[in-house]
């Protein structure tokens, strides 16, 4: 089977078609993610108590929620044109941009082959279960400035560049800002590009209370 040979375990779950410790994968096909917008449970989208649900589950057990969607929109239009109807993709769309608003939740469009669609979540997961999410990826050092200390500095705090070397030079290296900012906070609020928020969110960086 494709889905365990990529690393998918087949097991009965709570919520979800696929999951880690850490991610649940809601699949729908194109098909029936189209049903489940239209199909109403009294003045509510099947799609949207569907979501609720998860939500719910994902927020007790401290889960990420992705919902997959799989096939392409064009089949599914040109099997509505053969009964004579038109499908409206911006109902569609709406909808799952209220899935993301709404319910906290991931989208991921896959319209090519199920290897590639499972392949991807597998790559997601893999990412989650690493703690990567909503983590920027790490620019090297060298993207900073070609002086080392700087560089350090620069990444570390989260400020520019040209005020990394203007802390470097006035201040000293990484450990003699953070204590400058925890200590000696004139030393600091004294050079040019420091205001009040900046000079905060530095020390909120640096984990000063």
């Amino acid at each position: 089977m494709l889905a365990r040979r990529l690393g998918f375990v087949q097991m009965k779950l709570d919520y979800g078609d696929y999951a880690s410790d850490t991610i649940i994968f809601e699949r729908k096909k194109m098909g029936d993610l189209v049903n489940s917008v239209f199909a109403r449970y009294f003045s509510e989208s099947r799609l949207f108590k569907q979501m609720e649900k998860l939500y719910s589950y994902c927020a007790r057990h401290k889960k990420v929620a992705c919902l997959v969607v799989f096939g392409k929109k064009e089949t599914i239009v040109k099997e509505f044109a053969k009964r004579g109807q038109r499908l409206n993709m911006l109902a569609i769309y709406g909808a799952l941009g209220s899935v993301v608003c709404r319910y906290d939740c991931n989208i991921i469009w896959v319209d090519t082959k199920v290897e590639d669609m499972l392949n991807i979540m597998r790559k997601v997961a893999e990412k989650v279960e690493e703690g990567k999410m909503l983590i920027p990826r790490r620019r090297n050092l060298k993207q900073f400035s070609k002086v080392r200390s700087v560089a350090i500095v620069a990444r570390a705090l989260d400020i520019s560049p040209r005020l990394a070397s203007l802390m470097v030079n006035r201040v000293g290296g990484l450990y003699d800002i953070v204590y400058a900012l925890k200590n000696q906070p004139a030393k600091i609020l004294v050079l040019e590009g420091v205001g009040k928020k900046t000079f905060q969110r530095m020390r909120d960086i640096a984990g000063i209370r």
